[in-house]
């Protein structure tokens, strides 16, 4: 039987210190996760929180193929009422699937809890009739079925009975061994009528994965977990290294077809959206997972193929030995360098990049434009020639911050001066006025989005940032960056690769200089 994996990145993935996503990130990485075949991701509280409700109402009117969301509603023993809002909430946001919380083990009085199995069938049976898949988490599960077998069982075959699509075992505290898992996942094999029993591992004890594995081989057939583990405490399953482990160790297929491949990229993508650094050790997903052999006459040996995860031999796109891979990707933009010189051109300058801190995940327009230059294929479109803010700030709050830019082109020097909310959207505005008159293709561009963080190291805050800026035009959407000690030089830099990048894709031709006479 096929797995299905429920993701929760969205939901309990923001619970980890310092990450959160806005609701585009969201809803960028709910359709990142469908197009790979995961078969629900968790979308939030609607009848607790407002920004969940509007994602889950936002996301309405895509298709099911698109992307399984579900809606969360806890059981509430103790409040008929309170509970009753809370179900008639998720399923007014149309979620195909709504998943019901209910704790089968209170752990401040050590009971059971008895009431669990009638709140969570009559739930059940609500979502049945609504049309819309029912899955039940229960949480504390197996700590529940260590002291009260008989309660926490009655809870699955409630759930069970009404026509639940899946039940989820909670290890809520995540210090259940797989020992306990394999023989819990067993025990509810026996009274769950062949309802997909699933399992929800949190990585206290280091064995969150462990447990997810261990429960498959015991038959569950739905694995929640969240990308790159992120998670309250010490993270939950993480999907970047279950999906592998599934597929090319177990032989067992999670997501669709040749979509395994995808599974690196797709790490360093919420690692992105989240502003998180992900560790050159990470498993599967990190630079240094698969090393490469420096003798050829001893080939590398890596326990998976690097490229069926998205991964490669190299330690980074462009380190000394690692320039095939920029080749590679050159190759499929048709800007082959010429001759083995020109290949060291391109290593060295990516080499330079990265040391400086450029990333190409998220940017990879960006990497497209300093390929093109590296190639001879960069068309001179404008320069930027200098570039000044102003924040204004007012005693009734109503600030805002002024940037001129001055640029040239071909050989006409434009100055333009533009107002905006931040450095960032006064100088695309700035940027933008001055260049509209000659390239007008640029007036349906907008920034989607921007970010910036520090860069580690010991230099505090004069440390370098990088900004990660997101636009688009109605039909694209595309990503860049820059890197500097100055905040409003990467700004520029990311914004002027953006304005090129537009150029580039609609083949629009550069302004040229003026010949006199």
């Amino acid at each position: 039987m096929r797995l299905r994996i429920y993701d929760a990145t969205l939901t309990e993935g923001t619970r980890g210190a310092g990450i959160q996503f806005s609701a585009r990130d969201k809803l960028r990485i709910a359709v990142r996760l469908g197009e790979m075949g995961v078969s629900w991701v968790e979308a939030g509280w609607p009848a607790d929180h407002p920004e969940d409700a509007e994602l889950l109402r936002t996301a309405r009117g895509m298709s099911p193929d698109v992307v399984r969301l579900a809606a969360c509603v806890e059981i509430r023993l103790g409040g008929r009422a309170a509970g009753d809002r809370a179900l008639g909430a998720a399923l007014r946001t149309g979620a195909p699937a709504v998943t019901l919380f209910a704790t089968v083990w209170r752990r401040r009085s050590g009971r059971a809890g008895s009431r669990v199995p009638k709140a969570l069938a009559s739930a059940v049976r609500r979502v049945r009739a609504a049309g819309r898949e029912a899955i039940a988490d229960l949480g504390d599960f197996f700590d529940a079925y260590r002291e009260h077998p008989t309660v926490a069982l009655a809870a699955v075959e409630a759930a069970a009975r009404e026509g639940a699509e899946a039940i989820l075992l909670s290890d809520t505290l995540g210090g259940t061994l797989p020992g306990d898992v394999e023989a819990g996942v067993a025990a509810v094999r026996r009274v769950a009528r062949g309802t997909a029993i699933g399992i929800r591992a949190r990585d206290d004890a280091g064995l969150a994965l462990a447990c997810s594995l261990a429960a498959v081989g015991k038959g569950a057939t739905v694995v929640a977990g969240t990308v790159n583990g992120f998670g309250e405490r010490c993270g939950v399953t993480d999907l970047v290294s279950l999906l592998p482990a599934l597929e090319l160790k177990l032989g067992r297929h999670a997501i669709r077809e040749g979509q395994l491949r995808h599974v690196t990229g797709l790490a360093h993508f919420v690692a992105e959206l989240a502003d998180q650094q992900l560790s050159r050790r990470r498993p599967y997903a990190g630079r240094d997972a698969f090393p490469e052999e420096e003798q050829e006459e001893r080939p590398a040996l890596h326990h998976v193929d690097p490229a069926a995860v998205g991964n490669r031999a190299e330690p980074a796109m462009s380190d000394a030995r690692g320039y095939p891979r920029a080749l590679r990707a050159a190759r499929e933009l048709g800007l082959v360098p010429a001759g083995g010189a020109g290949a060291r051109r391109m290593v060295d300058k990516l080499a330079e990049w990265e040391r400086r801190g450029f990333r190409y995940e998220g940017a990879e327009a960006s990497f497209e434009l300093l390929l093109r230059s590296l190639a001879g294929r960069r068309r001179p479109y404008f320069r930027l020639l200098g570039y000044r803010t102003l924040d204004v700030h007012r005693p009734d709050g109503k600030g805002f911050t002024e940037a001129t830019v001055e640029v040239q082109v071909g050989g006409e020097t434009i100055h333009a001066a533009a107002q905006g909310v931040g450095p960032v959207h006064a100088l695309d505005q700035a940027l933008r006025r001055a260049l509209e008159g000659h390239y007008p293709e640029l007036k349906d561009m907008r920034v989607i989005d921007a970010r910036s963080r520090n860069l580690p190291g010991v230099a505090g805050s004069a440390a370098a940032a990088r900004v990660l800026v997101e636009s688009g035009d109605g039909r694209d959407v595309w990503g860049t960056a820059g890197v500097s000690e100055n905040l409003l030089e990467a700004i520029c830099q990311a914004l002027c690769d953006a304005i090129e990048h537009k150029l580039v894709k609609d083949e629009v031709t550069p302004r040229m200089r003026k010949r006199k006479g």
